[in-house]
């Protein structure tokens, strides 16, 4: 349920290459254009990962810069 955007996406874009490349081969032949939607996939992937190791870096920076507080208030 959470991969429906890339699904959709994919599924709509497989179809719409399909249709064009049987047209011009004239025959069902398996080609790249099945690897739309596992690209697809790969790239909600990745976009997902940069939002979370954006997320951590920031957390950390955060927690960085409570302990630097923490320590100049101590002094």
């Amino acid at each position: 349920m959470k991969h429906w955007i890339a699904l959709t996406a994919g599924s709509v874009a497989t179809g719409i290459v399909l249709r064009f490349t049987y047209a011009t081969r004239g025959q069902f032949v398996l080609g790249g254009e099945w690897t739309i939607i596992p690209v697809l996939f790969l790239v909600e992937y990745f976009i997902r990962e940069g939002k979370r190791r954006k997320t951590l870096a920031r957390i950390r920076r955060n927690q960085k810069e409570l302990r630097e507080k923490r320590l100049q208030s101590g002094r």
